[in-house]
């Protein structure tokens, strides 16, 4: 298939653009006018995220479209999903746990988004009622990036301990973004309607985590302190959720390889 994945140059986008391309679809980039080429070189289709009519432009042509790009706002965001269904090319469209409210959910559950993400129920209702998917994927992790490689990985070298932000016991669910990237793929290749689609290979508690990070003890990095230094993302840090994937692994076959993330980072660090 003829794919464009918008967000090529970012962690997920990346990691699906590669896999698509070993998967023998033929990808191309959004390219921002006047951004930085890819390093591999792929075939680019300049388009901006905050010109909608760019996006259906770019989108005309591809059997196609991922949006793995990032969150800029109730208004771009919206009015992207529209400019992409108006261009009449399936859409494989990206959200987050965080859309999900604390507690159990599987991909059945309604939205409840973090007020941070509002927007993000409606973005999934737009992309569901033109028939693409949506793909909720859960804190990735690997080859570098996502959360461990940034603010927890970060935190615990510079205090010489691990921090997990609020009250122990928090979990969420993660996933390597290799296995990730192959969620996108089978969804790539999906047949019916579209539907949501849940990534993450576990659920698992963050001060866990903070501990192997630590060297096997961690401390409570208060909410308030966190916010001042990275912002009111910090509070994504403190829901805790048990999301299920059960669904999505039956309909697609979709095995994540590496099903644990303590065991991930003691092998990695």
């Amino acid at each position: 298939m003829n794919i464009l994945v918008i967000g090529a140059t970012g962690y997920i986008g990346g990691a699906v653009a590669a896999a698509a391309a070993r998967a023998g679809h033929d990808v191309a980039a959004l390219r921002h006018p006047g951004g930085h080429g890819l390093p591999d070189n792929r075939r680019q289709v300049e388009g901006d995220l905050r010109d909608p009519a760019s996006l259906t432009a770019a989108a005309e042509g591809f059997d196609r479209v991922v949006h793995a790009g990032p969150p800029l706002g109730e208004e771009i965001d919206l009015a992207g999903v529209d400019a992409l269904v108006a261009a009449g090319v399936p859409l494989v469209y990206t959200t987050g746990a965080a859309v999900l409210g604390p507690g159990w959910s599987d991909e059945d559950s309604d939205p409840d988004p973090h007020p941070l993400i509002s927007w993000r129920g409606e973005a999934e209702r737009r992309v569901l009622a033109a028939g693409g998917h949506v793909v909720r994927p859960g804190l990735a992790y690997g080859d570098g990036g996502g959360l461990v490689a940034g603010l927890l990985a970060r935190e615990a070298a510079e205090r010489g301990v691990g921090v997990y932000i609020g009250e122990p016991g928090v979990r969420l669910p993660v996933v390597h973004v290799e296995d990730l990237a192959a969620l996108y793929v089978a969804v790539l290749g999906a047949s019916g309607p579209g539907r949501i689609w849940h990534g993450m290979s576990e659920n698992v508690r963050l001060d866990e985590v903070a501990a192997v990070l630590g060297g096997g003890e961690a401390v409570s990095w208060p909410l308030e302190e966190a916010r001042a230094e990275v912002g009111p993302a910090a509070d994504l840090f403190t829901l805790d959720q048990v999301v299920d994937s059960a669904k999505t692994r039956d309909l697609l076959g979709w095995r994540p390889a590496r099903t644990s993330l303590l065991d991930w980072l003691r092998e990695h660090r």
